[in-house]
């Protein structure tokens, strides 16, 4: 089950001074949320964590931008950060890299394990190697030639999913990227390559998405099932979608047969045994209901962890507040790192 703290303290038992890190996270002097152009509730989410992080206790220094990271060795206990992209290559590491530098415990995963989970195609890999089910596919760096015909890898698929290589909230993913024949993959993978990116040409794995929200601890433990809900073409989650038309999300035990869910249970022991400890990640896959048939499509560290989404409503389903899940993360995160991060500054 979760384990939830009465307090969360730091070493010498003071309450746990938090930086928290985000694109819209907010900066002294003015702490209200943040105005965006875009779609979106980004501003609501990121100021929301900021308000709860300080209701379960924490001393909370907030900011939007990465160079705060610099002043964290020494004036925080530790660092929550959901600041996963800003403008350089592989920005998602950053934050975790310079945390490890400076003895200072993070959120997340180690920063080699974080690479892994954000390369859609070593993640594949990765899962491949482990012998999970991973849809097939090809990478294609973004000066590569298309090629002109199906590749070998992709033989008798009759029908192709296109996505970046790196990329998150669905970034680039409209219901252009199910793609039925080669020519249609060549149009689509050109556009994205256009665009300065890396590319995945996969099998398209025909199904429902299903997202499985899991937090670690001493063994990692699986919060349930679910269904996030789409209209689109394929029943694929798009940017749109996430972003700003979310259609919300559904239990999902009932619709998936007990085997299935076992062995969903077994690749997430599998996946920890590879890459824990994570302090919270969610498996999704695609999952057809008339062949059984699973495919691993992600994992993601880091990821949204609002009081609307599959973590919350499965901790709230077993009896937790947002606050207990958010008291029982930190918690795990910052005992498992302190006497590693402390051990690590002394020789700095």
């Amino acid at each position: 089950m979760i384990e939830v703290p009465q307090e969360l303290t730091n070493i010498d038992g003071d309450p746990l001074r938090v930086l928290f890190l985000a694109p819209y996270a907010p900066d002294a002097p003015d702490y209200s949320t943040k105005s965006y152009k875009g779609n979106g509730g980004y501003p609501q989410y990121h100021h929301s964590i900021y308000r709860l992080l300080e209701q379960i206790g924490c001393r909370v220094e907030s900011s939007s931008k990465p160079y705060a990271i610099l002043h964290a060795r020494g004036n925080v206990d530790y660092v929550f950060s959901l600041l996963n992209r800003f403008p350089i290559e592989n920005p998602e590491i950053f934050i975790s890299s310079y945390c490890e530098f400076a003895g200072v415990p993070y959120l997340g995963a180690a920063p080699n394990i974080r690479a892994v989970a954000e390369d859609k195609w070593l993640l594949k890999l990765c899962f491949r190697g482990l012998g999970l089910p991973a849809a097939r596919g090809i990478m294609l760096h973004r000066d590569a030639r298309i090629p002109a015909q199906v590749p070998e890898e992709l033989a008798g698929v009759s029908c192709f999913f296109v996505k970046k290589r790196f990329g998150a909230a669905s970034d680039c993913i409209t219901e252009e990227n199910i793609a039925s024949s080669w020519d249609a993959v060549v149009a689509r993978a050109g556009e994205i390559m256009a665009l300065g990116h890396d590319v995945l040409i996969e099998e398209f794995c025909h199904g429902i998405d299903y997202t499985v929200p899991v937090l670690g601890g001493a063994e990692p433990f699986l919060l349930g099932l679910v269904r996030p809900g789409s209209d689109k073409k394929g029943g694929i989650i798009t940017g749109d979608l996430k972003l700003h038309d979310h259609l919300g999300y559904g239990w999902a035990e009932n619709e998936i047969a007990p085997e299935i869910q076992a062995s969903i249970s077994e690749d997430m022991r599998t996946l920890w045994r590879a890459l824990g400890p994570i302090d919270y990640f969610r498996m999704d896959y695609r999952i057809d209901p008339t062949t059984g048939v699973r495919k691993l499509i992600e994992m993601n560290i880091c990821c949204y962890i609002g009081k609307s989404g599959p973590f919350a409503m499965g901790a709230q389903r077993i009896g937790y507040t947002h606050g207990d899940l958010m008291k029982s993360i930190l918690h795990y995160s910052y005992c498992r790192q302190i006497e590693r991060c402390r051990k690590h500054a002394s020789l700095i």
